[in-house]
């Protein structure tokens, strides 16, 4: 029995949607700052609440990062994994072939950026890994899909 683990082909444009307006929502609205729900595990930063007891959880300062990311996440998964309007053996093929091809661009770049970047900066590194990958799928998907159309996959 297969499963199809794809969403509707109409996801596809949900996440155009929702990618394009996390990305202009960061650069346009980057300094708004605002409270959100956070947990905090940090014993260091714990404080006495009115109750004289500790609280784990907690309104955090934060930015539009933490609404960006999640939405860019789920904007970028919808492009990548929703089914074609036609989809059959050889598109499960280019997909295949294209996680496989991002997976080793991906890892490959983590190391390099692992070996030459230092510092405060290498923290963005792991975050921005699974972006990448995304975004390298979806772009090799695309384009091998395009070739297939216009006849010149073999």
């Amino acid at each position: 029995m297969k499963k199809n683990y794809l969403f509707p082909h109409w996801f596809k444009v949900m996440g155009w949607v929702l990618s394009i307006a996390a990305v202009v929502a960061y650069l346009c609205i980057r300094d708004l700052e605002f409270k959100m729900p956070a947990l905090s595990f940090d014993v260091l930063l714990l404080e006495d609440d009115d109750e004289g007891s500790y609280s784990f959880f907690r309104l955090a300062n934060t930015n539009i990062l933490s609404i960006a990311m999640p939405v860019l996440t789920i904007g970028l998964l919808f492009i990548g994994f929703s089914k074609e309007k036609v989809e059959d053996e050889f598109v499960h093929y280019l997909r295949a072939q294209s996680l496989i091809w991002a997976t080793y661009i991906t890892a490959a770049l983590f190391i390099v950026a692992t070996l030459l970047i230092y510092g405060i900066t290498y923290i963005y590194v792991p975050y921005l890994v699974f972006f990448v990958f995304l975004i390298l799928f979806i772009i090799k998907f695309r384009i091998e899909v395009h070739r297939f159309n216009k006849g010149g996959a073999q």
